[in-house]
């Protein structure tokens, strides 16, 4: 009998307009993915005890401090997850700056089947959890 690999998990912060249509993607693509609406919510599934291969966030937040707030909130997880940021364009201080805090990559929309499947594996095999 041969062992199933594991599913990867995916921990997104998306708008509820885009939740559906990412929630199809990931599913499609044999992941398994748990979707939030704001920020604030993260902490309910990081602190559970849940572990997640790669978490999804969009560059822009409502509120600033939200930042700090996932920030803290992913550093505490172990084993730790990757961080893929999407936006709607990527300049190199956005970049840099993901990169600077520890995040994997930044994905620019739309987030087309092959864009997003790539990056969230890519992001998966450098977490080293794939």
């Amino acid at each position: 009998m041969t062992e199933r690999p594991e599913q990867l998990r995916i921990l997104a912060v998306v708008a509820p307009e885009m939740q559906e249509k990412i929630r199809r993607q990931l599913t499609s693509f044999g992941m398994e993915p748990v979707l939030v609406s704001r920020a604030t919510e993260l902490a309910h599934h990081t602190r559970d005890g849940e572990t997640y291969h790669v978490v999804l966030l969009p560059a822009s937040m409502p509120r600033p401090d939200d930042w700090w707030a996932i920030w803290g909130d992913l550093v505490m997880l172990s084993p730790k997850p990757a961080i893929l940021v999407y936006a709607q364009t990527a300049t190199f201080q956005l970049w840099s700056g993901v990169l600077e805090a520890g995040g994997y990559d930044v994905i620019v929309e739309p987030l087309t089947d092959e864009k997003l499947r790539e990056a969230v594996l890519r992001a998966a095999k450098s977490s080293g959890r794939e």
